[in-house]
């Protein structure tokens, strides 16, 4: 850090091509001060179609600066340029859906004597902090502001301190549809976090981030009273069967660990692999591995861009190193010497295979965020659903086969939020999401995040003729 401002690098060169301040702490609190502001003005009272409208403007407000922003996720979070279209269009997609879920029916009327009229309703919590992370920068910190505004909150907004343009940009142009203090934007590291948890004016925290962080925000809130939705790490299984359809599988293998380089809180990164076809299975996965190119983002060509940062590919080439040197075979693509790639002076890393690791090895058992893939063999039904439960985990599994009851079987009992069958990674803004265990809990996205933006209420209406 200098008086300019953090240093904000490219990954793609290591090159610092930006400087954002630290939010004072005064600046945050001068942040929360005025959503609550907001909040308490005449935000709280707006009416769910004219919430609505004003999303549905800021939906084509992201579509007209789609160009913009996808450029600042490729340079600020190294993301391929069509993954980086793809992800505002999405983002766009789930402000369209809670404008129109702003609308939505909630709350019941009960059965109540003469006189008396009794329901139930929502009502916001007031100012929502919105706690975004690096791996995809605008899309998550978008599912919670868009739901946060849906229900008529106010947002402070703090996105990684890696990657805050693309959300410094969206809170600027939202400035052009949403009233004064409705969508503010703090900046900052772990510190100005920590500050958010703790202002009283906060009415609950939304944190996308690893699960050693989301302890301490579960922490910090609980001195006052916050509630939180946690949306963390996970160490996701793919449960794949002789009779699956393995070319089918594979593919799947292959975009679930190296999507986004790995950085993906969902990566399927532990295949789980039945014993009859292991080595065929694990060799076609390595065949589809070894076409993908690593390259600069701009290239539309590149499928693998750049790690976040130096340290996040050194975490990856520890985990490698340690599974190797205890017994692991590592499979990378031909002419790759490991987990490092060299390319220009960025963060980029080839693709890695780890047949056989230990149980207890980092590789194993800790969320690596890098496109590293850990393999196990099983000889039967139960040795694999134990080994897919073998994590503290619990965020998605995904498992294969064309035996229909095992899959009704393995759909019921495997462990975790999302679970595929046939299938991996689907994610649309309709269906609710959440974690198991040590991924945390909270819904994102779908009908169900009413439940974190707001609180349900009993009312009692007397109405009784007076004599």
């Amino acid at each position: 850090m200098t008086e300019e401002g953090r240093a904000i690098l490219d990954p793609a060169t290591g090159q610092v091509f930006a400087r954002v301040p630290d939010t004072s702490g005064p600046g945050v609190a001068d942040a929360v001060d005025r959503a609550a502001s907001a909040f308490h003005g005449s935000w709280a009272g707006t009416s769910p179609a004219h919430r609505s409208g004003l999303l549905r403007e800021l939906a084509h407000l992201l579509r007209e600066d789609r160009d913009a922003l996808a450029d600042l996720e490729r340079r600020n979070a190294g993301k391929p340029v069509a993954r980086a279209v793809g992800e505002v269009e999405f983002a766009a997609q789930v402000v369209d859906w809670f404008a129109a879920a702003a609308r939505y029916p909630v709350g019941e009327t009960h059965p109540s004597g003469p006189g008396m009229r009794t329901y139930t309703d929502r009502v916001p919590v007031g100012v929502c902090v919105a706690i975004a992370p690096n791996n995809y920068p605008l899309l998550l910190a978008v599912w919670k502001i868009a739901a946060a505004l849906a229900y008529g909150n106010t947002v402070v907004v703090k996105p990684a301190p890696e990657t805050p343009l693309s959300t410094r940009r969206l809170v600027e142009r939202a400035a052009e549809v949403l009233p004064e203090g409705v969508l503010t934007a703090v900046y900052g590291g772990a510190g100005t976090g920590r500050q958010l948890c703790d202002h009283p004016a906060v009415g609950m925290v939304s944190f996308t981030g690893s699960t050693a962080a989301g302890r301490e925000v579960a922490r910090r809130c609980a001195d006052g009273l916050k509630p939180v939705s946690l949306e963390l790490g996970g160490k996701n299984p793919v449960v794949v069967f002789r009779d699956a359809d393995l070319d089918e599988a594979a593919r799947a293998v292959v975009t679930g660990f190296t999507g986004n380089t790995g950085q993906v809180c969902v990566a399927a990164t532990r295949l789980i692999v039945d014993r009859a076809v292991h080595a065929e299975f694990v060799g076609r996965v390595a065949e589809l591995t070894a076409a993908l190119r690593v390259g600069l983002p701009q290239d539309p060509a590149t499928d693998l861009g750049p790690l976040i940062s130096r340290a996040a590919v050194d975490r990856a080439a520890e985990a490698v190193d340690e599974a190797e040197t205890q017994g692991a075979k590592v499979i990378v693509p031909p002419g790759s010497a490991g987990v490092r790639h060299a390319l220009g002076g960025g963060f980029f890393v080839d693709p890695v295979i780890l047949d056989g690791p230990p149980s207890t090895g980092r590789a194993w058992r800790e969320e690596i965020f890098a496109p590293v893939l850990s393999v196990a063999a099983f000889d039967t039904d139960a040795e694999a659903l134990s080994l897919a439960h073998d994590t503290a985990y619990g965020l998605s599994a995904s498992v294969w086969t064309s035996d229909a009851h095992r899959a009704e079987h393995f759909g019921r009992a495997l462990r975790a939020g999302m679970v595929w069958v046939n299938t991996w990674g689907e994610t649309e803004e309709t269906v609710s999401v959440s974690g198991l265990g040590q991924s945390g809990y909270g819904r994102e996205l779908g009908i169900h995040a009413v439940e974190g933006y707001t609180r349900p209420r009993a009312v009692w209406v007397a109405h009784r003729a007076r004599g």
